[in-house]
């Protein structure tokens, strides 16, 4: 269910912003989130990846399947770099750092066929970091808070 809720908050504000602003990717930060925080339930959210980027694609794209292509190969790639560090390595700024960097591809992909050209991909890039940080910030936050908290 936060599945689709993620997605459509996204495509919300993907439509009240449309033109003005950039709307951040919030459908896969819940996607790494919820990946990194269990190793459990990787194939249900690698799903829910690939059907909530074929959607999207449908929706706004127009290219069918290269927004899924984006979303699970990022799944899998920050799954991969989180399950591969020891437990003690596992810690808060780690878990920004990689939730962060989950979202290089996309933001690239996203840029370009937005048509940003020259120093405009630049400003393009900083200002959807601008957006995307104080998101990453939060759900590491989060993470930290729910680290603290748990019983393990």
């Amino acid at each position: 269910m936060i599945y689709v809720i993620s997605w459509y908050i996204q495509d919300f504000l993907w439509v009240l912003g449309t033109g003005k602003v950039l709307v951040p990717e919030i459908f896969l930060l819940i996607l790494v989130f919820l990946s990194l925080r269990g190793p459990s339930r990787g194939v249900e959210i690698l799903w829910a990846g690939f059907l909530g980027g074929i959607l999207w694609d449908l929706r706004w794209i127009g290219f069918p399947g290269l927004s899924s292509l984006f979303y699970v190969v990022t799944l899998l790639m920050s799954r991969w770099a989180w399950f591969s560090l020891p437990v003690s390595g596992r810690t808060v700024p780690v878990f920004g750092a990689i939730l962060w960097a989950a979202f290089f591809p996309v933001s690239v992909v996203r840029i370009f066929m937005g048509g940003a050209r020259g120093l405009g991909i630049f400003t393009t890039y900083f200002l959807q970091q601008s957006y995307l940080l104080p998101l990453v910030l939060f759900a590491s936050l989060i993470y930290g808070w729910r680290l603290k908290n748990s019983d393990a």
